[in-house]
């Protein structure tokens, strides 16, 4: 079997005035030469104007007042508002509200119909200290429900059929110790067809105390002021009764700086503070003020920079001291504010090229193998003379998820590709499109049969080449039909723009070694399984006996194997950047190599796909030459990931997605103009998730309590950290379950890949399981 090429010639006026036609052709349309056509009717993937918007700045703002559902609302204990959306994330590691809670109103507010038996919320209690639960609920069809704090029976709440009331078990008799811990309710009665258990509008953890007031629960519509006006000045504002407090988990970046006017509202004034809350620290207080009340009353502006925090996770707190009764601590449009100027964007491009290495693990690539690498010249050259970035992550453990997220800039839920046996839709957008709609001439080489066109890849590309491992011909067929794909483009026309995407072999077998460089290996007189033609289908049944079969000599083997096929793919790249160099292009060009799993010779892994979310899986390597360059051999710390890589490419180019953007500018980033926040890297697949921010990883499977560790400490991540750091936990937990409803796409979108005998065949020989 040969490499199957597809090309379309440059893109006309005619052709434009034909597009109703065009949009019933593949992304290929009108290729010229092919073993194999597209099917005629695969539709044509929607692409952006050139002209639509461009994309924001990185976030540059945080406003507090939008992030509420996310946070801790506190009054006198603390308080779980069923409405707004304040919930998610809160329901026992579930990662969605479970379908037997409804949103209902009464008297203009959004309440919780319950038709589940129990519901169980986690919180993280501040410090020890003896509570009781109480909520505001109607009785349907319970009389009362059961509340268990742990597992540990805390009372019982009288529910009053049709008639709304508050109901409140005993204060506890000993402090509940701080830290995380699970609330249930459990609800009385039998259920028949469309019916429901009670209606809630509120539960409340509450502390007791001597204050006589008449309890106001802190929800969302009760915190909210939406024009606060003191001395005639109007400020959207967080209005607190004291004791009282909003929580909300951050990751500031050096830039960060806490901007609000705090105020009360009032007949008299009270007391304001802004704290910092960490895990395994005291509460840390950043600002103290007294704010007067009354027809005088003024705002106090404040700023505080949060530098100090750069890069640790922290819990800003708005408190609420001390006010009369009655009274309010305003803060007025508190906002987390960053450099007053965006950071740069990446410089206009002529020509962009990708090129993802399969089966390769970044310890073994310069610079962080630490090593001297005489085999891999042009990555020991792009580690010195390009941007190499140290913390760059992938979004998943299956190949083509993560080079779907790579064309796509949209994450494994979004894009439906988050498994090995789906495709991606015609509908995703990929930066191939968006070129191609621009006049941007694109080719797209494969080497990897998981992104060959039976995964959905290559329409909407106006050149595509797919190269199976049983074709005979060098693995280093993408890299060179590229280069020479290039040189055409260029000799055609001088002026013309190219993107290139190139899914290289990079050290994944099948290995191709001559019988000299195989003689040439140790131990000579070799009898193991291991060689060169078959080793991923050997590997393969390896993998899925799930034991340790391999003796040091095939381990030896294999690893030799792997750098000499390595060796190749990086005279392959070196060959590719000589081409751009020979055109002219190299000082206007966007280069970027990267992987797409770590999944190369290491013991853990051997080639595999579908592997457990850890670090050493979805670390990748990154090297990015930018247009001038730019940022030419630095080592950038901040947090990268694929998703960054389709937003770089966009903007080098001078396009736009239609939707709004995902991921970061790489030359943002390398500038080290960071936005307000460093935002989570997040990576599923299935029901599993790998969340890091900075040096912490929360990981696990939705529904089961998570496992929390931190990397500065605990490099292996031998230790579960999540009861010593609770605060960390549920902040990384919500981040991660709001960020998956955000972008998740619906199941029934997922469309499976359409695995003919030609591509049975080829994935056998790939070694995919």
């Amino acid at each position: 079997m040969r490499a199957r090429v597809l090309q379309a010639p440059p893109r006309s006026a005619a052709l434009a005035l034909a597009s109703a036609a065009a949009a019933l052709l593949s992304g290929c349309t009108g290729c010229e030469t092919s073993t194999r056509e597209l099917p005629s009717d695969a539709p044509a993937a929607a692409s952006a104007s050139p002209e639509a918007t461009p994309p924001p700045p990185a976030r540059d703002a945080v406003h507090l007042i939008d992030e509420l559902p996310s946070c801790d609302l506190e009054h006198r204990g603390l308080l779980f508002d069923t409405g707004a959306g304040a919930l998610i994330g809160r329901f026992a590691w579930q990662g969605t509200v479970p379908t037997g809670i409804q949103a209902v109103e009464h008297n203009g507010s959004t309440w919780a119909r319950i038709s589940d038996r129990q519901i169980k919320l986690t919180f993280v209690l501040p410090s020890a200290s003896p509570i009781f639960v109480s909520a505001r609920a109607v009785g349907l069809t319970s009389r009362y429900a059961t509340v268990s704090l742990d597992d540990q029976l805390l009372g019982t709440l009288r529910l009053q059929r049709d008639q709304i009331r508050i109901a409140s078990t005993p204060t506890t008799t000993l402090p509940a110790d701080p830290g995380l811990h699970t609330l249930t309710l459990q609800f009385s009665g039998r259920l028949r067809a469309g019916e429901s258990f009670a209606d809630v509008d509120w539960v409340r953890v509450g502390i007791p105390d001597e204050d006589p007031a008449t309890y106001g629960p802190p929800t969302l519509r009760d915190v909210v002021a939406p024009a606060a006006a003191l001395s005639g000045v109007p400020h959207r504002s967080i209005a607190l009764r004291a004791p009282g407090a909003v929580r909300c988990a951050f990751r500031p970046s050096r830039v960060t700086r806490l901007h609000t006017s705090i105020g009360a509202l009032g007949s008299e004034g009270g007391d304001a503070e802004i704290r910092v809350l960490r895990d395994g620290q005291e509460p840390l207080v950043l600002h103290r003020v007294h704010v007067e009340g009354g027809d005088k009353a003024t705002w106090t502006d404040v700023e505080l920079p949060l530098a100090p925090f750069a890069g640790s996770l922290i819990s800003l707190e708005l408190r609420a001291a001390a006010a009369a009764r009655g009274g309010r601590i305003l803060f007025g449009d508190p906002l987390l504010a960053g450099s007053p100027e965006p950071p740069p964007s990446v410089p206009a491009a002529r020509a962009v090229v990708i090129v993802a290495l399969n089966g390769v693990e970044r310890p073994d690539l310069p610079p962080w193998s630490g090593r001297p690498a005489p085999h891999l010249a042009t990555l020991s050259e792009l580690a010195t003379s390009a941007t190499t970035f140290d913390h760059h992550r992938g979004p998943s453990t299956v190949v083509s998820a993560v080079a779907a997220s790579l064309l796509t800039g949209l994450p494994p839920p979004a894009h439906t590709v988050a498994d090995a046996g789906a495709r991606l839709p015609a509908r995703i957008t990929t930066i191939g499109a968006i070129a191609s709609d621009s006049s941007i001439r694109t080719g797209f080489f494969t080497g990897v049969p998981t992104t060959f066109r039976a995964f959905g890849f290559g329409p909407g590309w106006s050149r595509v080449l797919e190269h199976p491992p049983t074709s005979g011909e060098p693995a280093t067929t993408p890299i060179d039909a590229a280069a020479t794909w290039i040189s055409e483009t260029v000799r055609q026309d001088a002026s013309n723009r190219l993107l290139a995407f190139v899914h290289a072999r990079g050290g994944h077998p099948p290995w191709e070694v001559s019988p000299k460089e195989l003689n040439a290996l140790k131990p000579a007189e070799y009898a193991g399984p291991v060689e060169p033609r078959r080793a991923a289908q050997v590997l393969a049944r390896l993998r899925n006996r799930r034991r340790d079969v391999l003796s040091p000599e095939d381990r030896d083997r294999i690893r030799d194997l792997f750098s000499i096929a390595l060796a190749g793919q990086d005279r392959a790249l070196g060959n590719l950047i000589g081409t751009l160099k020979s055109a002219g292009l190299w000082d206007e060009t966007l280069f970027i190599v990267t992987g797409d799993l770590a999944s190369g010779r290491s013991d853990a892994v051997l080639f595999g796909e579908g592997m457990d979310l850890q670090e050493p899986v979805l670390t990748l390597p990154l090297y990015v030459h930018f247009p001038g360059d730019l940022y030419a051999g630095q080592r950038v710390a901040a947090p990268t990931e694929i998703i960054d890589v389709a937003r770089t490419v966009i903007a080098a180019l001078g396009l736009s997605f239609a939707r709004k953007p995902l991921g970061k500018d790489l030359a943002a980033v390398a500038s080290g103009l960071e936005g307000v926040e460093r935002g989570p890297q997040i990576a599923a697949l299935g029901d599993r998730y790998s969340t890091r921010w900075g040096n912490l990883v929360l990981s696990g499977r939705l529904g089961v309590p998570p496992f929390l560790c931190d990397l500065d400490v605990d490099p292996t991540c031998a230790f579960n950290r999540r009861e010593v750091m609770p605060l960390a936990t549920v902040s990384l937990f919500r981040r991660t379950v709001t960020f998956d409803l955000s972008v998740r796409a619906p199941a029934a979108q997922r469309e499976p890949a359409t695995i003919d005998a030609e591509t049975a065949a080829v994935l056998n020989v790939w070694g995919a399981n």
